[in-house]
């Protein structure tokens, strides 16, 4: 018999789950933005990204440098 596993989950509004809402290491996703979020060792909510987002992030945050420095 399968075994169904469930993360807490947010199906209304946007954003990242609270500090309080989740313990180190444990899943949440947010099926409105759909992203997925843990709460890493330190007590911080960090959001899983893969390694497109991460690549188009940086390049847009160095696009935008490169503007304000002119």
């Amino acid at each position: 018999m399968a075994n169904t596993v469930l993360l807490k989950r947010k199906t209304s509004g946007s954003g990242a789950p609270d500090a309080n809402d989740l313990v180190a290491g444990e899943l949440a996703i947010n099926t409105v933005d759909k992203k997925l979020y843990f709460e890493d060792s330190s007590g911080n909510i960090q959001e899983i990204k893969d390694s497109t987002t991460l690549a188009a992030e940086v390049q847009a945050d160095t696009v935008a440098l490169a503007i304000a420095l002119g």
